[in-house]
Formats: structure tokens, sequence, C-alpha cells
């Protein structure tokens, strides 16, 4: 049994491939190395990992994603205070950083 080559079909299924692709939303992956901040003396379970993974914009410089991620609300406690990320914890380097996309 022979099988026939249709051109014109792949034509079609590699074009709408290309057009699916300018269509998915890109956007920055990033998983961040974190310690706990030496003067949080809560409990909360954020204060205990050692890396976390996140998303930003396109064109997003590294300074800016550790910014935006310190700057960040987790959680207000029973007292009334409100923490930030960069309150609990602090970002040591940036394990990984590549686009990635979505429908």
């Amino acid at each position: 049994m022979t099988f026939t080559e249709k051109p014109d079909r792949l034509f079609l299924v590699s074009e709408r491939k290309i057009t699916e692709m300018k269509n998915k939303n890109k956007f920055l992956n990033v998983v961040f190395n974190i310690k706990r901040n030496p003067e949080y003396k809560g409990n909360h379970e954020l204060a205990g990992f050692s890396g976390i993974h996140t998303t930003f914009p396109l064109g997003t410089t590294e300074q800016e994603m550790i910014d935006e991620f310190h700057a960040e609300t987790v959680v207000k406690d029973i007292h009334g205070k409100t923490w930030t990320k960069g309150e609990m914890i602090q970002v040591v380097s940036i394990e990984r950083c590549f686009e990635d996309w979505c429908d």
C-alpha cells in the first residue's frame, strides 16, 4: 500500500499553525530563587519556600520583575497588618526566565 502526498493539505495546515501562533498571548514565565526575609518573624507558608513561579508581560526588565514581585500584597493578618511579599521573602536570583504563551 502506498500513500500519496497531498501538498495542498499540508500547506493549509502549516498556514493555519502560523496564524494560530500569531494569535497566542505571549508573556515571560519566571522562576525566582527566594529566601525568607530575616526581619519577618511570622509563620506564613510563603516564607518557607525556596523558589516561586510567576509571570510578567513581555519587555519587563529584571529589576522591574523583582520590584513588582516584592510589592505584591500577600495577606492581612489578625492584627490588621497587610504584608507584602518583600516583607516576607527576598528574591535571591532568577532561576529561569523564558517567553511562553497561552491561548
